[in-house]
């Protein structure tokens, strides 16, 4: 017999004789059972009406009542400034799934967004989580700027790749006549070549904002973006600029309960 399969030998036999039993041990106890209990979010049945903070990234909070459009009907709501006044927020419950969707006014307009669409809204206890989309404007808005309130998506239009453009291409006279800015679009079919390395992004593909320029032909603006890519690709990402109708904001939202004080003595 080798010294391997002595060893090995050996070392089973401990083994065996460690895991038997011992007749003479009294009976074990099983370990107790641990249960597990917990509330991720408080106040799950508390009712959505009443009043919240609306918080907005880079902007002061905004106070918000939210009440039944028909009291005792919980399918439609509405929220305005406390005490009454015209609404700004109008929901209805969704006719699949859970929440509400509906429509945001007025909050946002220092951004030039005077309304956008709230594709979710979803209570949860002592919170509610606001979505809304939106198309960046010519004005600037910190939230969806800096990217603290959302990000930022390619959209095609027309269909296809969405071209990042170089800042010439928005800049030249040959731009000019290609999309007839300054006159009527003539009823002629042109067509634009795609400059020899230029970059395109597939529709839906997340994508920074750098900052908005004003095109010295017909001072429309363009925005300056980034393609983000994974750090294992090992190359600097690629840059160029697109059209408002080519970029949307898929931005969230946070409301808090406001926690209504106790009187004193009581």
């Amino acid at each position: 017999m080798d010294l391997v399969t002595f060893t090995l030998i050996l070392m089973l036999t401990a083994s065996q004789a460690v895991s038997a039993p011992d007749p003479n041990a009294p009976p074990a106890q099983e370990a107790p059972q641990r249960t597990v209990g917990f509330r991720v979010f408080k106040n799950m049945d508390r009712p959505i009406t009443g009043l919240w903070d609306l918080e907005i990234p880079d902007l002061p909070a905004r106070r918000i009542e939210i009440r039944e459009l028909q009291p005792g009907l919980p399918g439609a709501l509405v929220g305005g400034e406390p005490g009454g006044g015209e609404p700004f927020l109008r929901l209805e419950a969704k006719k699949e799934g859970i929440g509400y969707e509906g429509e945001l006014k007025n909050v946002l307009g220092s951004c030039g967004l005077d309304s956008v669409q709230v594709t979710e809204f979803l209570p949860l206890g002592d919170s509610i989580v606001l979505r809304f989309e939106a198309a960046p404007t010519n004005l600037a808005c910190p939230p969806m700027d800096s990217g603290l309130a959302g990000r930022f998506f390619s959209v095609s239009p027309r269909g296809g790749p969405v071209l990042l453009r170089d800042f010439s291409e928005i800049s030249s006279s040959r731009v000019r006549e290609t999309y007839s800015i300054g006159g009527d679009r003539p009823n002629i079919e042109t067509t634009y070549e795609i400059p020899l390395g230029a970059v395109s992004v597939d529709p839906g593909s997340e994508l920074k904002f750098l900052q908005r320029v004003k095109a010295p032909l017909d001072s429309s603006y363009w925005f300056e973006v980034e393609a983000l890519l994974s750090p294992e690709a090992g190359v600097q990402p690629p840059r160029g600029y697109v059209s408002a109708d080519s970029l949307r904001f898929v931005g969230s939202l946070s409301l808090r309960r406001v926690k209504q004080e106790t009187p004193a003595g009581r």
